[in-house]
């Protein structure tokens, strides 16, 4: 190495600067904690699984599996 290159390198390392501690993102806390409501386990999730009364005839809301029975009843021929 040139001695330029070596001094710089001592510089370098004699000023480091301490890195900031990594903040988790609240989009990436949302995605670990939607991991969970798959399984339902949870007795408020399998209550929201029962008695779901929305327009989805039967899907995935984020991560919860949902279905709609009178709407999948209505539309029994046609889905």
């Amino acid at each position: 190495m040139r001695k330029r290159n070596i001094k710089k390198l001592i510089e370098s390392m004699t000023k480091k600067k301490k890195k900031k501690p990594v903040q988790s993102s609240a989009v990436k806390d949302a995605l670990i904690g939607r991991k969970h409501f798959s399984t339902g386990s949870d007795s408020m999730i399998r209550q929201a699984q029962k008695n779901y009364n929305g327009s989805y005839i039967s899907g995935d809301l984020g991560g919860v599996s949902v279905s709609n029975l009178s709407l999948k009843k209505y539309y029994k021929g046609m889905i």
